[in-house]
């Protein structure tokens, strides 16, 4: 039976199931419900493109259609997600998305393209197309999924497509996940596994030099979440643990015992293989005017599970953030330090240690004025592992310092709104290594002053500002500064939406003028009824005085428009 097959029968076997859960429930219910309903929308956008000076960075013509229709079949919600767009025509993976979790009560059903997520360390979001339930009687939290994860994808160095002068190979990969669990979402205990694997005859046999190879993986985590004290202490655990076959062509087990032939039957192990753990804890207190929060992680090197996507591992980090409100509201302090580490298995050359700390300030002295201070510092030093690379107990030192201000006031009346703010931030990396300080330091200084203001009466919003920049690195000194300027005008009662705005940002390198940078947009809408109409224009214009490098810097005009057309029902 092909996969295509399979997965028609789950998706019909789960939607009957749903069909029936529905009918069961009492008749007096459902005679208030529609026994067929359709809402969502739909639209249709095509984009233009053009540009001189430069090559082109877009094709000068894309379209594409999207969707959101919501199915009701008495009172049980069907959501359908649709993308199409001209992308489907020239490549073997396609874009085009189709999905739907239908719900009724405690019971949910996921159907073609979906997301679910029992754990970071076993199904941790990545995308399926395949089937599953969620089912939450009273305390019980079950689930379970199955589909493919990856289609395949042939290797191919040709060319052929314009836009991929090599196209990596895939193997199909088909998974599994389940998850048993007890609590509501205040307060549970959650068990899950997930087991996926690559179908090695999916593809041929891709080239060395891409680098891809047949993997299996298994791996399951508890997790939890509980509190005290009226939800005043609460508690955060998420453990978890990954076997991962990188490859599973490989047959290098001496197999003598019975439960070793079992275990292979399961899952694929051999010189390949790894074992990871990874942990997640938090913790937190909430007192009637403050709060403090302890997190630490440990997640070990190269740990991987197939259900999720790429997270940061090698990693041993711990922090604690307390908050405090002041003055009945009107001041509040907030800040974090923690330590981390990598290096956790001594492999590496050198060990890292990050410090991070930060804290924030806000404070309202009198009413429609708002300020705000904030301060954070992240260092890294690196030190020695199984070599003595410099002969220097700190290889790497480096400290970022960031300090930022907001100003903000309110004024006008209430036919007028108005407001004035200003914005400073401050950035410096300062490197206390002797072998790269010369190279690495470096310092910016981001400021700006806002203008805003809102008229109801005539729904009118109009905002202007001023920015400058400068930073320095590697030995350049970049200073850009320019306005900010947008307009909003609501006409016919909301019928006619119409919008401009220009940004324009002068350079100057060392000293010396480096031309400048102009974008401008102007956007019109309509809505009339049910449907929407919104045509876009935008012109960016960038010339260069002082850069020698005309490959890299050259002087050009872009052209962007698009027309949207929508329809609601």
């Amino acid at each position: 039976m092909s996969n295509r097959r399979t997965y028609s029968m789950i998706i019909y076997f789960l939607a009957s199931l749903v069909a029936h859960s529905g009918y069961a429930q009492d008749l007096k219910s459902l005679r208030n419900q529609k026994p067929f309903d359709i809402k969502g929308n739909v639209s249709a956008t095509a984009q233009f493109y053009a540009v001189n000076g430069i090559e082109n960075r877009r094709k000068p013509f894309t379209w594409y259609l999207t969707g959101s229709p919501t199915i009701k079949i008495y009172g049980i919600a069907i959501p359908f997600s649709i993308t199409v767009s001209e992308q489907e025509r020239s490549f073997s993976q396609p874009f085009n998305r189709y999905g739907a979790s239908p719900t009724y009560k405690w019971i949910k059903v996921h159907m073609g393209y979906r997301n679910v997520r029992f754990s970071d360390f076993t199904l941790g979001g990545a995308a399926f197309l395949g089937a599953g339930v969620e089912l939450t009687p009273k305390n019980l939290r079950l689930g379970f999924v199955y589909g493919q994860f990856k289609r395949s994808v042939l290797e191919d160095d040709t060319g052929s497509d314009p836009r991929y002068k090599y196209l990596r190979p895939t193997y199909q990969r088909l998974g599994y996940g389940g998850k048993v669990g007890f609590g509501k979402p205040k307060a549970f205990v959650d068990f899950s596994f997930f087991k996926a694997v690559d179908i090695m005859n999916s593809i041929q046999n891709p080239s060395i030099k891409s680098g891809v190879t047949p993997m299996e993986n298994l791996s399951i985590a508890a997790k939890t979440h509980f509190g005290f004290l009226k939800n005043r202490l609460v508690f955060d655990f998420d453990l978890g643990a990954s076997l991962l076959t990188k490859d599973i062509r490989k047959y290098d087990i001496k197999i003598t015992d019975e439960w070793q032939r079992t275990a292979l039957k399961i899952l694929a192990i051999n010189e390949t293989s790894a074992y990871f753990k990874a942990i997640k804890a938090g913790s937190s207190y909430r007192m009637k005017m403050a709060n403090i929060r302890l997190d630490y992680q440990r997640i070990d090197p190269n740990f991987q599970t197939l259900g999720s996507y790429f997270f940061q591992n090698d990693i041993e980090q711990l922090t604690i953030s307390p908050s405090v409100s002041l003055i009945k509201g009107k001041a509040s302090l907030s800040g974090s330090l923690g330590r981390s580490r990598d290096n956790l298995n001594g492999k590496k050359t050198n060990t890292s240690i990050r410090k991070v700390g930060a804290i924030n300030a806000a404070l309202q002295p009198v009413k429609n004025l708002n300020i705000a201070l904030g301060y954070s510092n992240f260092g890294v030093g690196q030190s020695r592992g199984l070599a003595d690379i410099f002969n220097d107990s700190l290889s790497i030192s480096v400290v970022n310092s960031s300090y930022n201000g907001n100003l903000s006031y309110g004024f006008g009346s209430k036919s007028k709104r108005q407001s004035l703010a200003l914005n400073v931030a401050l950035q410096s990396t300062t490197d206390y290594s002797q072998f790269s300080s010369a190279l690495s330091g470096n310092a910016s200084l981001m400021s700006s002053v806002n203008y805003s203001m809102n008229i109801p009466a005539h729904k009118i919003n109009v905002s202007g500002a001023l920015s400058y920049v400068k930073m320095n690195t590697g030995g350049r000194k970049i200073i850009n500064i320019g306005p900010n300027f947008s307009a909003t005008k609501t006409w016919k009662n909301g019928l006619y939406r119409t919008s401009l705005n220009h940004n324009s940002q002068a350079r100057q390198t060392n000293g010396l003028n480096d031309g400048l940078m102009s974008n401008t947009g102007i956007n019109l809408g309509t809505i009339l009824k049910k449907q929407t109409l919104a045509i876009g224009l935008n012109y960016l214009y960038n010339q260069y005085k002082t850069q020698s490098d005309g490959l890299n810097f050259r002087n050009f005009s872009e052209y962007r428009g698009s027309v949207t057309y929508g329809v609601r029902f």
